[in-house]
């Protein structure tokens, strides 16, 4: 299936040059109600997924061409957030310590468990879904805060210093009056309940 015909939540990429592993996960996955895309190579993956797409992904570390750990290093420098399932061979440990260091979500051994590969995967699908709310939330907080007029904006920025509005009228010149009113605006036009809320918002965007 083309991953870009998926949606994009409770979707697992598997990466994995041997097709037996590839359909077997894709047939574990399936009896979950996950659907699956498969790539043979690390670069197929590159080819067809964002690396700072917050995916859930399976990847073995042998892989002809870039290894599994190269591709996970690669999505940990572009600042990616993908949930990384990494597969290796029975007792390599120094390559599990490799991948959790490089932010792998979990890592599984070959022939894998498949009551534990489900639930690992419950688990990563989980915090990729979280991911993608959370980057939602911060696009529709950057467009709402584009309808603020150039007063509001100093307000708002004022606002998330925790200053109140008194203070906020003195350092802008403008009466308490006014500040209370441009206060408002930015309340509504940020759909936030609250000054905390708001404050909770702001931050979550610069993270």
């Amino acid at each position: 299936m083309d991953p870009k015909q998926i949606p994009a939540k409770r979707r697992v990429h598997i990466v994995d040059d041997e097709s037996e592993v590839r359909e077997a996960l894709a047939l574990l996955l399936s009896t979950a109600g996950i659907e699956t895309a498969t790539h043979e190579s690390a670069e197929a993956y590159l080819e067809a997924v964002p690396l700072a797409e917050p995916a859930c992904v399976i990847l073995d570390n042998r892989l002809p061409g870039l290894s599994g750990l190269e591709l996970l290093r690669r999505i940990a420098d572009s600042g990616g957030q993908a949930a990384v399932i990494m597969m290796t061979g029975h007792g390599d440990v120094p390559t599990a310590v490799a991948a959790m260091k490089l932010g792998a979500f979990h890592f599984a051994e070959k022939p894998f468990d498949a009551e534990a590969m489900l639930s690992a995967v419950e688990e990563a699908l989980s915090r990729a879904e979280a991911v993608q709310d959370f980057r939602a939330e911060a696009l529709a907080f950057r467009s709402r805060r584009e309808l603020l007029t150039q007063r509001e904006d100093e307000v708002f920025n004022l606002l998330v210093e925790g200053l109140p509005t008194k203070v906020i009228a003195a350092r802008l010149d403008i009466t308490a009056r006014t500040a209370e009113h441009h206060r408002a605006a930015v309340m509504r036009k940020l759909e936030a309940r609250s000054v905390s809320h708001l404050m909770r918002m702001a931050l979550n965007v610069k993270k």
